[in-house]
């Protein structure tokens, strides 16, 4: 009975093919071992990515909160940064302007009124505030600053009140309170920014809006007080330093009746921020607990990694001591 065998042509085709096989075991599995982790995923599930796929999105929509949540956390704590500034420049004006109204000396309300004046200059640039590119308290607006400079603003309060004829501390006062609540007047020659910022997912089923602006009423209430009192800086009733103590007071008693709306203000901010940082703490536990499980689906048994590893470099050295025999095969060895 005659037998087929194998050319020694196609026999080194065969050894050849076995130790690149061999050989590329051995690097699967060494990078196998080292990552400690399947480097042909598909194969190591079997086929079944469904489960795997599944976290890798999960994992994708809590990496883009992270990058909002990160955004909006910083975004917030610059606006209560100035919010905090705001309060302490309007305290510090308000309590300079009621106490040299106190006095009988003309130069103590005229120092008081300047400071205030300072202090509306430094308001409007500290609500001009810009994180990044964006205008922290323009809205929506983002690329535009808020408000307009204190001397546009205080022109056209000084056109208003000489329309008006205000000849008094209460008439003055309600043209005030007409010019920073009427459309086309403190909302489009003084604020200059828009509605106040949409909601923004910051996890699965919530939103926060950072709507905070410019045009707020408890903003509206101090600067109305600060350029109350920069009239008078600026000469508004001069000759009558009576009348112009009884502005600066009041201007005083406006900016502290204001402290109470600023806190609010201020807390309101501050429950948005508490609600951001529990949703990047959410979302952070879910990524991770995410990032475990897919751990564990496509990491490798070590000690069975090992052994495939070991397996496959004692084939690797029999195919290296068969060819070495085989190439040292004489005609009287084969005869």
């Amino acid at each position: 009975m005659s037998t087929i065998g194998f050319g020694d042509l196609a026999q080194s085709h065969v050894m050849r093919r076995h130790t690149t096989q061999a050989k590329l075991d051995m690097a699967r599995l060494s990078e196998e071992l080292t990552l400690g982790k399947a480097s042909d995923t598909p194969r190591h599930l079997s086929g079944d990515m469904g489960p795997l796929l599944a976290i890798d999105s999960g994992l994708a929509r809590l990496d883009g909160f992270g990058a909002v949540t990160r955004k909006l956390a910083l975004f917030s704590d610059a606006m209560q940064t100035s919010l905090s500034t705001i309060a302490s420049l309007a305290l510090d004006a308000a309590t300079g302007l009621i106490s040299a109204s106190g006095t009988a000396a003309t130069t103590h309300v005229n120092t008081a009124s300047s400071a205030a004046h300072s202090a509306l200059k430094s308001t409007i640039s500290t609500l001009n505030t810009r994180f990044g590119d964006r205008s922290l308290f323009a809205g929506m607006d983002t690329t535009s600053i808020a408000v307009a400079d204190s001397e546009t603003l205080l022109t056209a309060v000084e056109t208003a009140v000489s329309t008006a004829g205000a000849t008094d501390v209460a008439s003055v006062e309600a043209v005030l309170d007409s010019w920073f609540s009427t459309p086309g007047a403190y909302q489009g020659t003084g604020y200059l920014g828009a509605a106040g910022l949409a909601p923004v997912p910051i996890s699965a089923g919530e939103e926060v809006a950072l709507d905070i602006t410019a045009d707020d009423p408890a903003i509206r209430a101090t600067l109305k007080g600060l350029v109350m009192a920069s009239l008078v800086d600026r000469g508004l009733f001069t000759g009558q330093p009576s009348v112009q103590k009884d502005l600066a007071q009041r201007a005083g008693e406006v900016l502290m009746a204001g402290e109470t709306d600023r806190a609010y203000l201020a807390a309101r901010l501050g429950g948005m921020q508490s609600q951001i940082d529990r949703a990047q703490t959410r979302n952070e536990s879910e990524a991770a607990a995410l990032g475990i499980a897919r751990t564990g689906m496509v990491e490798i048994d070590p000690y069975e990694t090992a052994t495939r590893l070991q397996d496959a470099e004692t084939q690797l050295q029999l195919i290296y001591t068969l060819t070495a025999r085989i190439s040292r095969l004489s005609l009287a060895d084969y005869l």
